[in-house]
């Protein structure tokens, strides 16, 4: 080649903004620049001469930690199978700058020992960092349109700043001059309401983790010293070559009112349900209390048809069935009265003095089917209570008792107290039929459950008095078993 073709070359080369390089590596993973020309210093900030000398520092020092083993993967694989080498990287230069660098090189068998890659090397840092520029662009539009108005962000989780878009600002009640909290993305953890954290921290760790392929949360934060309900949506979209987040972008959506819409919603739904259930329990009381006196009173008038009764001794009963049932007919007044004033009105009751009108309404009863009662409650005995409530437990408690009695031998029924924790616990046990608690253990309370075949069985008489029992802040247990009878116990409060 002539002179002043050697002069074109280097003309050539000296414009170039690439780097033409032939390297040799060995079979040992020595390595030397055979030729090095272009470029050099504008990319690698060292002389041709520097990097001749110590070729490690290009191909080994320099790389950036996550592109490490991805580099020497792929010259390890060019070298191996004669391929071509072509990659992508990233490397740290001493003035600490990042570079990506781009080489196309291809291989050929050494004469000597190894191979030998020749090719160019170009710095595409200005490329990456539009292709990154758009890459978020892209992903801060697409959240932008998914979410129409919504606050979007970006946390870039290597230099740990976070953008805002305005809305977002607008939702966190924040200002451009609030660099405290818009640079440290950290203390936005503590601002989440204490009752929230677990959830937030947990679904957005479940997200980084790669568990999830989106973190969404609904938490509260203290935004301007007053609690915000956010609807926080956030995905992953860098991560180094370990899996670690490098950067995340989601949206936020202020969600208060429709929080408190939904608030208002389940307090009125706990309200109608309340209601539904004063409703049927007053249904009940008054279906079973007022059909204890009317059967009695007609078993009167029957006994009476059949002239196994006078007159005279006809009219003192009607005289007493009719006092019960003035008494009952005031409990359910005085019952709608607390019901319309949506407050529950207790007095201090003797339990006793409502055995003793128990035990008159349901005499007839107790005679027909030979009933033994043993009642040792005391009339010391007071608990605090709604009298139409404990009238009705008493007498479904009672009549149950009686309903469910054996044929084959002596019934009773037995009234006692025990003290237990903090509770009155009146008991009432019988020589019954029992139930099979194995068999029907969770659907004793249950509504229209019933254990027997008894045509007056409807299986709601158990489930109101558990639901009276426990509106006062009582409950109800109870121990059977077939053939030898039951024992229901009342907790009172």
């Amino acid at each position: 080649m002539s002179n002043i073709e050697n002069d074109y070359l280097k003309k050539i080369i000296g414009k170039q903004t690439n780097v033409l390089f032939q390297f040799a590596l060995s079979s040992e993973n020595a390595i030397e620049f055979n030729y090095l020309d272009g470029a050099v210093f504008d990319i690698f900030e060292l002389s041709v001469q520097e990097i001749k000398m110590n070729p490690k520092l290009v191909i080994v020092d320099f790389l950036h930690p996550d592109d490490s083993i991805h580099f020497k993967n792929s010259i390890f694989r060019a070298y191996n199978q004669l391929g071509k080498f072509e990659i992508d990287y990233r490397i740290i230069l001493p003035s600490q700058k990042i570079k990506w660098l781009r080489v196309s090189a291809v291989t050929e068998k050494s004469n000597v020992d190894g191979v030998i890659f020749y090719g160019t090397i170009s710095d595409i840092s200005s490329i990456k960092e539009k292709e990154e520029d758009f890459k978020i662009f892209e992903a801060r539009s697409q959240f932008a349109n998914l979410a129409s108005g919504i606050g979007v962000w970006d946390w870039d989780m290597v230099t740990n700043k976070v953008f805002y878009s305005n809305q977002s600002l607008k939702i966190l009640e924040l200002e451009d001059s609030d660099f405290d909290l818009i640079d440290n993305p950290e203390r936005w953890d503590n601002l989440v309401h204490p009752d929230d954290r677990e959830s937030y921290f947990s679904n957005i760790n479940l997200h980084f983790e790669g568990k999830t392929p989106y973190y969404e949360t609904c938490h509260r934060i203290l935004c301007n010293g007053k609690y915000k309900w956010i609807l926080d949506r956030g995905k992953v979209i860098s991560r180094d070559a370990n899996g670690k987040p490098l950067r995340i972008i989601g949206t936020h959506t202020d969600v208060s009112a429709q929080k408190e819409k939904e608030e208002k919603l389940k307090d009125t739904l706990q309200l109608v349900n309340e209601q539904k259930n004063k409703l049927l329990n007053f249904a009940y009381i008054v279906s079973h209390n007022l059909k204890n006196h009317t059967s009695n009173l007609s078993l009167l008038l029957h006994t009476f048809d059949n002239n196994l009764l006078t007159i005279n001794e006809l009219m003192p009963n009607i005289k007493i069935i009719s006092k019960e049932l003035d008494c009952t007919i005031e409990n359910l007044v005085e019952l709608v009265s607390i019901q319309n004033n949506s407050e529950y009105k207790s007095e201090n009751l003797v339990v006793s003095n409502y055995l003793s009108t128990v035990f008159r309404i349901l005499r007839d009863q107790i005679i027909k089917n030979n009933i033994l009662i043993v009642n040792t409650v005391s009339k010391d005995f007071k608990v605090n209570f709604i009298p139409a409530y404990l009238e009705s437990i008493l007498l479904n408690l009672t009549t149950n008792a009686i309903k469910y009695s054996r044929k084959s031998e002596q019934s009773k029924i037995e009234f006692y107290i025990e003290h237990k924790d903090d509770y009155k616990v009146l008991c009432v046990k019988d020589n019954g039929l029992g139930i099979d608690l194995i068999k029907y253990k969770d659907l004793v309370f249950g509504m229209y459950k019933t254990f027997h075949k008894h045509l007056d069985s409807t299986g709601i008489g158990l489930h109101i008095t558990k639901n009276q029992i426990e509106s006062m802040g009582g409950k109800i247990e109870v121990e059977s078993k077939v053939n030898e009878g039951s024992i229901f116990k009342v907790y009172f409060k």
